[in-house]
C-alpha cells in the first residue's frame, strides 16, 4: 500500500486532529467505563452517555496541582538519573544526513532505582500501602497530568525544531499535521534524545508502578492477591525490564529511525502506554479472579511462546544490524540490495517479514486471558494491538518499497508472509 502522493499519513491534517482529540477521550472513557460495577457494567451498556455523565467530576475534579507537579518531577528525576547513574555509551544508526548520534544506556538502572525508592517508601510507612494508595486515589488526576506534559512536550519539540537545525522528517507546512507526527527526527536537549528517553523511561517505568498500585488496592480491598493479578504483574514487569535491559535495541526500531517526535509518540509514550496498558491490572484490582493451577499453566504457555518469538526475533535483528559478521549469525542467509542494505531471508526473519510482531501479539493474549471474560473491555489491548501492528507493518512496507524498489519484490518473493506465517 504505497503512501499517498501528497505524503500524508493518518488521514492528513484532519486525521491528525481527530486522533489528537479521540485518543485522550478514549483513555478518559476507559477510566469511567471500567469501575467497581463492571468493565463495562450492564447499566453502562444500557445508557453509556448517562453513566459517564453521572461519574464525570467536572474539569476541576480531573486536575490537581500537586499530582501534576509530582508528574513533572517524575519526568525530570528520570532525566537526572540518566545523567548520574552509570551506563554504557554507544551510537545509533546512520541517519539520512550521514551522522550517528551518541546515547547513554542506563534505563534499567533507572528502573531499579525507582523500585528501590518505592520499596523504601513502603517500608517507611510500615507496609501500610499508603504510598501505593495515593496512586489509586489520584489516578484520574494522574491521567490529566500525563496529557498536559505530553502535549507540552510536543509543542516544545515542534517550536524548537525551527531553531536547532535538527534533522526534519515532517515539514509539510501544516501545523496540526507536523505537530502531531513531529517535525524533528531526534529532538535533543544537550545529550538527551527526547524521543528515545520518552520511549523507554517515563511511561514504561510508570506502567509496572501503576500495576503494583493496583495489586496493593486489590489486597487492601479484598484481603488477598489473586494468581491472575500476580501473572499480569510479572508478565508486564518482565516486558518492561526486558525492554530496558536491551535498551540499545530500540535504536533500530521504526519509531527511532523513521518517525518524527510529535504528539503521536509523546502522547503514546507518556499517557497511552502506562494508562491503557495497565487496564488489565486495574480491572483485576476491582474484580479479583483465581485461575487455578491449570489456568496458570495455560497462560504461562502462551506467554512463553510469545516471549520466545518476540525476543528471539528482535535480538537477531539487532545483532545483524549491529554486526552482520558476528560468528553467531554465520548460519543466516541474506540478500544484498542496491542501496547497500542486507535483508535476512533465513532465521527468524525468514519465517515472516515482521515475525517479532507475532510474538508481541501472542504476549498480548497472555496479558488479557487472566482477566477471564465478563466483558470485552479487558481484551481491548489484544484488539488494539492487532490493529496497531498491522498498521505499523503496512507503513513499514510502503517505506521499504520506496527504499529498496525492485529488491523489495525479490525479498518478498522469498519471504511472502507479513506477520503470521502462511496466513498473513
Amino acid at each position: 500500500m504505497p503512501p499517498p502522493t501528497h505524503g500524508y499519513e493518518f488521514g492528513g491534517p484532519l486525521g491528525a486532529l481527530a486522533i489528537s482529540i479521540s485518543a485522550p477521550a478514549v483513555t478518559y472513557a476507559f477510566y469511567f467505563v471500567c469501575n467497581e460495577d463492571g468493565c463495562p457494567s450492564s447499566s453502562f451498556l444500557q445508557d453509556p452517555v448517562g453513566n459517564i455523565a453521572s461519574k464525570w467530576p467536572g474539569l476541576s475534579g480531573t486536575f490537581d496541582w500537586d499530582v501534576t507537579k509530582y508528574y513533572f518531577l517524575w519526568y525530570f528525576a528520570l532525566v537526572v538519573m540518566q545523567f548520574v547513574l552509570p551506563g554504557k555509551t554507544g551510537d545509533g544508526v546512520v541517519l539520512s544526513n550521514g551522522k550517528r548520534l551518541g546515547y547513554k544506556f542506563n534505563a534499567c538502572a533507572s528502573l531499579l532505582t525507582v523500585l528501590a525508592y518505592c520499596g523504601f517508601m513502603t517500608y517507611k510507612e510500615g507496609f501500610q500501602w499508603q504510598f501505593w494508595a495515593y496512586l489509586w486515589d489520584n489516578y484520574l488526576q494522574l491521567i490529566t497530568a500525563t496529557l498536559i506534559f505530553s502535549t507540552a512536550l510536543a509543542f516544545y519539540c515542534y517550536i524548537s525544531s525551527f531553531f536547532t537545525g535538527e534533522l526534519l522528517v515532517n515539514d509539510t507546512g501544516n501545523f496540526i499535521y507536523d505537530w502531531f507526527l513531529g517535525r524533528p527526527l531526534n529532538p535533543r536537549i544537550g545529550s538527551i534524545d527526547l524521543k528515545v528517553f520518552s520511549e523507554l523511561r517515563p511511561g514504561m517505568i510508570l506502567w509496572p508502578i501503576l500495576n503494583f498500585a493496583f495489586m496493593a488496592h486489590q489486597y487492601n480491598t479484598h484481603g488477598k492477591v489473586t494468581d491472575s493479578m500476580i501473572l499480569v504483574n510479572v508478565f508486564q514487569f518482565w516486558y518492561v525490564f526486558d525492554a530496558l535491559y536491551n535498551e540499545p535495541a530500540i535504536l533500530t526500531t521504526m519509531d527511532v529511525t523513521t518517525d518524527g517526535f510529535g504528539f503521536m509518540l509523546a502522547f503514546g509514550d507518556l499517557m497511552w502506554v502506562p494508562i491503557n496498558y495497565s487496564l488489565q491490572c486495574r480491572y483485576l484490582a476491582m474484580h479479583p479472579l483465581e485461575l487455578g493451577p491449570l489456568g496458570v499453566a495455560g497462560v504461562l504457555a502462551v506467554q512463553g511462546l510469545g516471549y520466545w518469538t518476540f525476543r528471539g526475533a528482535n535480538g537477531q535483528k539487532n545483532d545483524f544490524r549491529t554486526n552482520p559478521s558476528d560468528p553467531k549469525l554465520a548460519h543466516i542467509k541474506y540478500i544484498e540490495t542496491k542501496s547497500g542494505s542486507k535483508l535476512m531471508i533465513t532465521g527468524w526473519w525468514g519465517i515472516a517479514r515482521h515475525i517479532n510482531y507475532l510474538g508481541d501479539w501472542i504476549m498480548a493474549w497472555a496479558w488479557c486471558l487472566p482477566t477471564g471474560y465478563k466483558g470485552p473491555l479487558s481484551y481491548f489491548y489484544v484488539v488494539y494491538f492487532a490493529i496497531l501492528l498491522i498498521h505499523r507493518e503496512r507503513r513499514d512496507e510502503a517505506k521499504c518499497q520506496l527504499k529498496y524498489k525492485s529488491d523489495w519484490k525479490r525479498y518478498t518473493d522469498i519471504v511472502p508472509s507479513r506477520i503470521v506465517p502462511g496466513i498473513y
